[in-house]
């Protein structure tokens, strides 16, 4: 909008080819094959504006994609961001397109103010590109999403206190950060704002691409920026949220890395950087967060559990908080063989600053693994609870490690549901050794819960469970909770329970207690390993001021305290009482030993009137007080008491 104050005609760069914004201009990292595909969504796009076939596009077809809904408007929106073009402005580009003045914008004029367009904008009109001839709207952003998009660079930081509260925002950081196909440079994470003192650092899912095999040929993760999700922990107007006053910042996977990568490929163009876009959230989140948090949330599904698992020690270091959980969403590292080892190295993980220096010199050797990696973290931070939720039988972790496996030449050790869950405990057991961890099995096959609604409904006896009562029947009410008197725990409840540190945490699953030596030949996945059952982390000593802001926050909020936060608020009576009570009873000891300082001052003022004495204001007012005692002459012999002389 600046470019264009003042000056008689628009800038080709800003956005001369408005109406739809797709352009494409020879550039010196493009083929002449790609200039042919943007040229021919170009041609397919114009013909789709062109609502009666003339051949021309008129005002009355272009400018109403600007002020109303059509299949169109996502795309314009999309490419718009960062431009903030007015309607009037629309107007001029569309007069300084139609270069013969006719009013009318035909092929050439259209294909001519598209070549004009470059960088930011350009980049955005190839992504619209390639999804219009895919036949898919624009990233399928939702339209408040992409009107609420923020560039940081220069004097511009996206401040949190300036996006609007009721929905997400992008927000793009630029540097480093990209997607991993050619071309695709623009990178933004999403922020879902809400308490300055409270955040969920939420690593987005999306599969994993590790070699040309899992990139090109199938395409077995997100390569570029989807449609935010609106369900589960991001549903901020369910009441039964107990993360709905967090700020949410959802770092985007469209790198395909686990989050960690840092490679340029020898194949297809493609770059991975999920290190750099998630450094590029984090950093954000500790300039904009408050300095102090009341609660941190480290969490993640899929291959952002995975991210979870490589980043939380390194994200716990960077923040200071009052509680802090991690949670690990459905995935565990179950590789076949010696192949994720091999993965971390190729991703360019060993060089970036995401580990240890140990854990460097062990990626390098190939021998890194995510769950050691989960594992230091852990005993780096005793007091913050590693939380895991998972589905006894998963569809979609056994099929990654079978891709992985054909991919890499290894034997799938993982074949069915029985040695899908064999796996699961064994590797649970691992971690199960750390006081400070606990995990969250469900009966059921579902991946991934909590970006979800169907996370509301779950309980550990699964999404949609039976309702066990007296004289039930059946598999569903032969957990052993229903047979000790328990019915299943909701995982809502469960996962509100790990931003409290005055609350008791265990571990959750339904059905029978099993024996390692019973479950590993197991053809079933309705037991529990008796080892794991009911795994408990206490609270913690600190959790009364914890409880008194959960009290004050209620009551701010309306909601009735619970037993445990009316048990604090009366301890800190107590204490506060006996504090008192404590500096009052000093406080007299104090007068009766010294006197009232009233006369000790008195007595002071009436005797150094002369300047020689200002210094024995000095000596003898503090002297009692312990400030301040005068130094003895070593030469002489004298007693402490103070003469009158003096």
């Amino acid at each position: 909008r600046g470019a264009w104050s003042g000056r008689p005609t628009p800038q080709p760069r800003v956005f001369a080819g408005l109406v739809e914004g797709l352009a494409v201009e020879t550039e010196a990292n493009e083929t002449q094959e790609e200039i042919r595909f943007l040229k021919r969504g170009l041609t397919g796009i114009f013909e789709g504006m062109d609502s009666n076939g003339d051949g021309l596009l008129s005002e009355a077809e272009v400018l109403p994609l600007i002020s109303k809904v059509s299949p169109w408007r996502r795309q314009l929106l999309w490419i718009m961001e960062g431009i903030r073009l007015t309607p009037a402005e629309c107007n001029r580009i569309f007069h300084f397109m139609d270069v013969d003045g006719s009013g009318r914008i035909d092929m050439v004029e259209f294909l001519r103010g598209a070549d004009s367009l470059n960088g930011h904008a350009r980049s955005r009109a190839k992504m619209a590109i390639r999804h219009f001839i895919e036949g898919e709207p624009a990233m399928a952003l939702a339209e408040s999403e992409v009107m609420e998009a923020c560039s940081i660079g220069g004097d511009e930081r996206c401040p949190l206190w300036r996006l609007p509260a009721g929905a997400p925002s992008l927000i793009f950081p630029g540097g480093e950060t990209r997607c991993m196909l050619p071309g695709d440079n623009l990178y933004a994470f999403r922020v879902y704002p809400g308490d300055a003192d409270k955040l969920y650092l939420d690593f987005e899912c999306g599969g994993a691409c590790f070699n040309e095999y899992t990139t090109l040929n199938q395409s077995l993760c997100k390569q570029q920026i989807s449609a935010h999700p609106v369900a589960g922990i991001y549903n901020k107007s369910d009441a039964r949220n107990p993360f709905r006053s967090h700020t949410i910042v959802m770092v985007v996977y469209c790198s395909g890395d686990l989050h960690v990568g840092s490679a340029a490929r020898s194949y297809g163009g493609v770059q991975q950087r999920g290190y750099a876009n998630a450094q590029a959230a984090i950093d954000w989140a500790k300039e904009n967060m408050r300095p102090w948090l009341q609660s941190l949330i480290v969490g993640g599904c899929s291959a952002g559990s995975l991210g979870v698992q490589l980043w939380s020690r390194r994200v716990l270091s960077m923040f200071s908080f009052e509680s802090a959980a991690v949670l690990a969403d459905s995935y565990l590292d179950l590789f076949p063989g010696g192949s994720q080892q091999q993965v971390l190295r190729s991703l360019g993980a060993c060089d970036t600053p995401l580990f240890t220096w140990r854990q460097k010199i062990e990626c390098w050797k190939s021998n890194l693994t995510a769950h050691a990696v989960f594992e230091d973290a852990m005993r780096a931070f005793p007091t913050v609870t590693f939380a895991q939720v998972n589905s006894k039988y998963d569809k979609t972790q056994e099929y990654f490690h079978q891709a992985v496996a054909f991919s890499s030449g290894s034997a799938p050790t993982i074949t069915n549901g029985s040695t899908y869950f064999a796996a699961v405990n064994s590797r649970l057991r691992d971690f199960n050794k750390h006081a400070n961890y606990i995990s969250f099995l469900v009966k059921g096959n579902q991946h991934c819960y909590t970006p979800y609604a169907s996370l509301y409904a779950t309980t550990s006896n699964g999404t949609a469970p039976a309702a066990c009562g007296v004289g039930a029947a059946g598999s569903a009410c032969r957990g052993s909770e229903f047979l000790r008197g328990r019915q299943p725990e909701p995982l809502i409840e469960w996962l509100g329970a790990l931003m409290r540190p005055d609350l008791e945490k265990r571990s959750e699953c339904f059905g029978e207690d099993e024996r390692r030596a019973d479950w590993l030949g197991n053809s079933s996945i309705e037991y529990c390993d008796a080892k794991q059952r009911d795994k408990r982390i206490p609270p913690q000593p600190y959790s009364v001021m914890l409880s008194l802001r959960t009290a004050a926050a209620s009551a701010a909020e309306g909601v009735g305290l619970g037993a445990r936060d009316w048990v604090a608020v009366l301890l800190a009576v107590i204490v506060a009482a006996g504090v008192l009570g404590a500096l009052s009873l000093a406080a007299a000891a104090v007068l009766q030993k010294h006197g009232p300082p009233g006369e000790e001052l008195t007595a002071l003022r009436e005797c150094c009137i002369a300047p020689p004495c200002v210094e024995l204001v000095a000596v003898t007012g503090a002297a009692g007080r312990g400030a301040f005692v005068p130094e003895q002459d070593d030469s002489e012999d004298s007693d402490t008491s103070t003469d009158d002389s003096g």
